[in-house]
């Protein structure tokens, strides 16, 4: 497009310092048109594997395996550092599921996200992730609190598969209806609105799941405007700055707002 959309995000990829390694795609939902650009590198995913989980626990929903209100208990082992607010709290809180879904999407927390993937299972989880299809899209251990040793197992996520599994949300294959409509109205409660949702318009709505490492600044997310939706992921290394990515990222998610005009 002349004024904008993917022939920008070309633009804006190209323009960057050569130690900046960038991997972008995305899916027009409901419809054939994909975007990428080194869409199927592989990144560590820091949290935005948490959608995966999210998946999970929808089917496990739409199965009767657990309900919503249950409550589960918040072991000693599931608590780690980093982000989130369980590891402030008091020891043997328990919280409904849907707590720990929102605590683990809205402000990333780590030690719900360990709590559910011991509820579901870690098995289960990677089972669901690779039945829908997306086999580099892994989830490999629980939240650490930090880096993985050496000889300890990463966690693994491509943009184009992350575009995949929003775009099966989107389209209400990842679950059933229901439990579709439930995940996007969590993963619409994201507190962290400064990489992909950092530009949009008042009028563009966003849902979506961020994550960060040291040295990596990812995001993904669907993003609406009037009836159309677009699923998108940006998964970046290399920024001195991680500002500046957040910013890169922005303004990628502005460029392709051109696709859904």
């Amino acid at each position: 497009m002349a004024n904008g959309g993917w022939s920008e995000v070309e633009e804006i990829v190209a323009g960057l310092e050569p130690e900046v390694e960038i991997g972008v795609a995305a899916h027009l939902v409901g419809t054939c048109c994909s975007w990428s650009c080194h869409g199927e590198v592989v990144y560590p995913a820091a949290s935005t594997i948490k959608v995966a989980i999210l998946v999970a626990l929808a089917r496990a929903l739409d199965a009767g395996r657990v309900s919503l209100p249950d409550e589960v208990a918040v072991s000693s082992e599931a608590v780690v550092q980093g982000s989130g607010v369980l590891l402030e709290l008091q020891p043997g809180l328990s919280l409904p599921i849907a707590d720990l879904a929102y605590l683990m999407i809205a402000v990333s927390d780590n030690t719900a996200a360990n709590v559910l993937i011991e509820e579901i299972g870690l098995a289960e989880i990677q089972e669901t992730i690779t039945g829908l299809g997306m086999s580099d899209l892994q989830l490999n251990r629980r939240f650490l609190g930090r880096l993985p040793g050496p000889d300890e197992p990463e966690n693994y996520a491509t943009a184009r598969d992350l575009t995949m599994l929003l775009t099966a949300i989107a389209e209400e294959r990842a679950a059933s209806p229901v439990q579709c409509a439930w995940m996007l109205e969590v993963l619409g409660k994201q507190q962290k609105r400064d990489r992909l949702a950092r530009f949009l318009p008042d009028d563009v709505t966003f849902a979506g799941k961020y994550g960060s490492l040291p040295g990596y600044a990812h995001d993904s997310g669907l993003i609406s405007h009037r009836d159309e939706t677009l699923a998108i992921a940006v998964l970046t290394s290399g920024f001195s700055d991680p500002y500046a990515a957040d910013i890169v990222i922005g303004d990628i998610a502005l460029a392709m707002l051109d696709e859904l005009t």
